[in-house]
């Protein structure tokens, strides 16, 4: 009798092992393919996130050559007006103060048109880059021919230039840009 306890106690001692054994290459196996579709996850959401960046910048750039093609002989004059307006309120964003903003002669051929503008302004070294770096985000083909910046000799009220040491050096900006935009062919 003790003998077949030993024998039953054996077994059961053999079928618990296999069951560890069994279950334990199942969770194994179960967590083998977890990591592998874990990986497959991660790689899908990187694919993803670089779609969502190109898109993005994509999207941008389709702005910009929407806003670059016309059907149009000229620039319209609610176009310039609306331009100089952008150009007009990106210069008190900066507080810069500005001269003059003029539209000048219209350039157009067959398959492009420019418009040129002229800006004279009067401002820091830093309002002029936040300035261009403001310009070279707009959604628009622009070109700047000409920068001239000039230092401005600021005087107070007794006629005396002030010294650097207590006024900010300020500039005299002339700055000429073009704005083109491509015709459509019919």
């Amino acid at each position: 009798m003790r003998r077949q306890y030993i024998i039953f106690l054996l077994l059961i001692a053999l079928v618990s092992v296999l069951f560890f054994v069994i279950s334990g290459s199942m969770i194994n196996s179960k967590i083998n393919k977890i990591n592998s579709v874990d990986k497959k996850i991660k790689k899908a959401q990187e694919k993803l996130n670089s779609a969502k960046i190109m898109n993005e910048q994509l999207s941008q750039f389709n702005l910009i050559i929407n806003n670059s093609l016309t059907t149009e002989k000229q620039f319209s004059p609610d176009e310039v007006n609306a331009f100089v307006k952008q150009l007009a309120d990106m210069c008190d964003q900066y507080k810069i103060a500005v001269v003059s903003i003029y539209p000048k002669a219209v350039f157009s051929n067959a398959s492009m048109l420019e418009q040129q503008y002229i800006l004279e302004l009067n401002c820091t070294y830093v309002q002029t880059g936040q300035f261009l770096s403001e310009l070279e985000g707009m959604d628009n083909i622009i070109k700047i021919n000409t920068l001239d910046v000039t230092p401005v000799q600021v005087q107070d009220a007794n006629s005396k230039t002030l010294t650097a040491s207590t006024q900010v050096t300020r500039y005299k900006v002339t700055l000429e840009l073009s704005i083109f935009k491509v015709v459509k062919e019919a």
